[in-house]
């Protein structure tokens, strides 16, 4: 959930590294293949909005009255959610872990300011959405619309009982990232767990880069491989168990990419998409089995997508894709409780059959979702570099001597 920018977030360094050709020095942020990457990663943020929208609103396929063929496709499209966050570990373990490879290679890595980037990053979304989630499941639950729906006895696969799941230890387990470790997720937010997954995926691979790293003092490997040992061992098994996702991602970082042929890459694109739906409704599959399997197929789409190593044309395409990828952290982290409100307050206690007038209610449901995302984006996720730089401007020395000694320089 992550935008692919040069330096940060994206892998500027396998793009501009030595061997490379002129027509590849183009930095990453500047590519086709990072505006692949937002593009996939808004579609991934709007398959999990689709999947919680439909299963909020509607009932399941199987409780259908009629239309049952019309319906079968947006059914399918809309059951994916889970497997577009496996797309999302698969990303973020590319982009993220080649930043922290290309600092541990070039002697520059810095515990600090790794944490710094990546926790102001999460907590500019996170800390607004836990305290909306806390006003809307409040109105929800004072308005006593669908008091069924916040107990989660309402079969919609999305909410729990958000009535104990909303106090102040939840709170504070979601904002330090314990969600499913020491607790569940913050009130009807569920969408939170894979936001545990990614901040102990983010300092498990550092870890274990610097443990079994050439070169390291046998203090500092034994440090950095104790600290890994003990997180694999505290933390849930949901969130280890799905590391290797983040980490075939994070594998790209260590290779050579190699150039896919031009009629090669839309054949291996398309033939992911039926994969991608297969492993969402193939329901005899085990869970763990066909999360792996789905994190194998993303591995050669990725590949495909890298492989545009062109500059990227500022079309309408391409301002569409990054500003859609801008805002996809937060429609992750806050849609979920204002659709439920919303189900809440009209739909209640019950889902709707998909008639001609409930559809077009649900899609009014959705924009107005979408554009509430986008309004918190506007004063969270939109501004995060100007947070990180009101506080390193304040607190340079602290975060790295990196920091301190531009801070000097200025």
């Amino acid at each position: 959930m992550r935008k692919a920018q040069e330096g940060e977030n994206g892998p500027a360094g396998n793009v501009v590294s030595d061997g490379m050709t002129t027509a590849e020095r183009v930095p990453f942020s500047k590519t086709s293949a990072s505006v692949n990457l937002d593009a996939l990663r808004a579609l991934a943020a709007g398959t999990v909005l689709l999947s919680h929208w439909r299963a909020l609103l509607f009932v399941d396929f199987g409780q259908l009255h009629a239309h049952k063929l019309l319906l079968a496709v947006p059914y399918v499209i809309s059951g994916a959610g889970h497997q577009a966050v496996i797309i999302f570990f698969v990303l973020s373990g590319y982009l993220i872990g080649s930043s922290v490879v290309r600092s541990v290679r070039r002697d520059r890595w810095e515990w600090r300011e790794y944490l710094f980037q990546r926790l102001t990053r999460l907590w500019i979304v996170l800390i607004p959405a836990l305290l909306l989630c806390a006003v809307l499941d409040g109105v929800g639950m004072a308005s006593h619309a669908a008091p069924l729906l916040y107990k989660g006895l309402t079969g919609n696969h999305v909410t729990q009982d958000v009535t104990v799941a909303n106090g102040f230890r939840v709170f504070f387990g979601n904002l330090f990232f314990l969600q499913q470790t020491a607790g569940p997720t913050y009130g009807s937010d569920g969408p939170l767990w894979s936001l545990a997954n990614e901040f102990w995926y983010y300092l498990m691979f550092p870890c274990a880069l610097i443990a079994l790293r050439r070169g390291v003092t046998w203090r500092r490997r034994l440090l950095h491989g104790v600290v890994l040992v003990a997180m694999l061992a505290l933390l849930s098994r949901a969130i280890v168990v799905l590391f290797p996702a983040w980490l075939a991602g994070a594998a790209l970082a260590f290779v050579d990419l190699p150039e896919v042929s031009r009629r090669l890459r839309p054949v291996v694109m398309a033939a992911y998409v039926p994969v991608f739906f297969f492993l969402a409704k193939a329901h005899w599959i085990p869970a763990t089995l066909s999360d792996y399997l789905l994190t194998a197929a993303t591995v050669p789409l990725m590949l495909c997508l890298l492989s545009y190593r062109v500059e990227a044309r500022e079309t309408q395409w391409v301002r569409v894709a990054r500003r859609s990828a801008g805002f996809s952290y937060t429609v992750y982290l806050v849609h979920v409780p204002f659709l439920t409100l919303a189900a809440a307050l009209l739909a209640h206690e019950s889902r709707w059959q998909p008639s001609a007038a409930h559809v077009g209610g649900a899609l009014g449901i959705l924009a107005l979702t979408v554009a509430y995302a986008y309004g918190v984006a506007s004063v969270t996720e939109f501004h995060t570099d100007k947070l990180r730089a009101f506080i390193g401007k304040r607190f340079a020395g602290f975060f790295s001597p990196e920091r301190a000694r531009v801070k000097a320089a200025e």
